[in-house]
């Protein structure tokens, strides 16, 4: 099998749809509520681009509600090995309410499990923030959501593999984890590919690609590009090493006693000798000093740090543009985890599927997040969103 058939849901601008059809997968259908995405993903149905790829070909892109379009539609009369997709992340993400289940958004998870059942696939590939493995579910459980999510796919008949994997530690310039479940309906679903880097590097890994050695290669050269800070924030940057940003007020906890919870929303400069943070939907990018100037890394340059091609066309206004970029799943992700299902598919097992613990790591992160909420539970406003306390 060199190639394979699969759907596409909640596509964004196709990150992880550029990577599956880099490592031989073929796109049917990509379905996105959101009109300028859309437009994004058609706009680039134009032939080759400078990566040597076509992409989405021959793929129906519809925009559309997932609540309001069929198994049957996506699957346009095709035999369908992967459905792809993440529902959105922003109920479950660290960055926000952390409403899960409560959040409207939350609750396209089961139109995901929906096309599941009514497809039929060979194999799923479910991806989400990390913030999903200690995600609350309805009764205000950390971990409930994921656990839950696994339990339900082994109900409907898949192997399921999760892991949390981290972009930089297979080459990434960017350290961006996500959180990636791989079902397969015969057989044991497979392993996710092993990483190749490590921060300090070490007898088996090559160390973290850093933001500096990016810049030396892709730094934009569109001056017109740059984001320059005012005057009053240059003042009060000036002093701060690579590496840091202005601090957030925060709120005193019996954990956190110095109310220190973080920088700034953006305020920080970057360590240009680390791969780059997480890329964001905003456009306040991270500050770079670089060529001599300080300046916020630019739509160009996270649009590359995500893995699009080059000529990859963003369509909106400027703040849609980031939007697009910063939802992405890094392509890269796309492309190493689609050869590993796409070598499965070509070897399908005929056996039943087989049942795969938890991993231990998310065990680990869920009792940590229950120990921490309950001796921070005064200060936490999510607990009288599930009514505790």
């Amino acid at each position: 099998m060199n190639t394979a058939n699969y759907v596409s849901l909640f596509s964004g601008a196709g990150g992880l749809d550029i990577g599956l059809e880099r490592a031989g997968f073929r796109s049917v259908s990509l379905c996105e509520i959101e009109s300028v995405f859309c437009d994004t993903l058609k706009v680039n149905q134009r032939g080759i681009h400078d990566d040597g790829h076509e992409y989405f070909k021959e793929a129906k892109i519809f925009n559309a509600d997932i609540r309001d379009i069929s198994g049957a539609d996506l699957a346009n009369g095709k035999q369908i090995d992967l459905v792809v997709g993440g529902p959105p992340c922003q109920a479950f993400s660290s960055a926000g309410k952390q409403l899960s289940v409560l959040d409207p958004r939350g609750l396209l998870v089961n139109e995901y499990f929906r096309v599941i059942d009514e497809i039929q696939p060979r194999m799923f590939l479910f991806e989400n923030v990390r913030g999903l493995v200690t995600a609350r579910d309805s009764g205000g459980d950390p971990g409930g959501v994921i656990k839950e999510l696994l339990k339900r796919f082994w109900e409907a008949g898949y192997s399921c593999r999760a892991e949390l994997l981290n972009s930089a530690d297979y080459g990434s310039f960017q350290r961006r984890v996500r959180c990636f479940i791989i079902g397969a309906k015969h057989g044991k679903s497979p392993l996710f590919p092993a990483p190749t880097h490590q921060k300090q590097g070490g007898l088996f890994y090559a160390t973290w690609k850093s933001l500096g050695a990016f810049l030396e290669n892709h730094a934009d050269q569109n001056r017109e590009a740059f984001t320059l800070p005012t005057e009053t924030l240059a003042l009060q940057l000036h002093g701060l090493p690579n590496g840091a940003g202005l601090k957030s007020k925060g709120k005193a906890e019996k954990t956190r006693p110095g109310r220190y919870w973080g920088y700034r929303q953006g305020t920080f400069i970057a360590d240009l000798s680390l791969p780059a943070r997480t890329i964001t939907g905003s456009a306040c990018q991270d500050w770079i000093r670089w060529d001599g100037l300080l300046r916020r890394l630019t739509l160009n340059e996270v649009k590359l740090l995500q893995g699009f091609p080059s000529d990859w066309e963003i369509c909106g206004t400027k703040a849609q543009k980031y939007k697009q970029i910063g939802n992405a799943v890094p392509t890269l992700f796309g492309e190493l985890i689609g050869e590993v299902i796409l070598k499965f598919l070509c070897e399908y097992p005929d056996s039943s599927p087989a049942f795969i613990e938890m991993p231990h790591t998310f065990r680990g992160y869920i009792d940590y997040t229950k120990k921490d909420h309950a001796r921070n539970a005064d200060s936490r406003t999510v607990h009288r969103r599930f009514g505790k306390g």
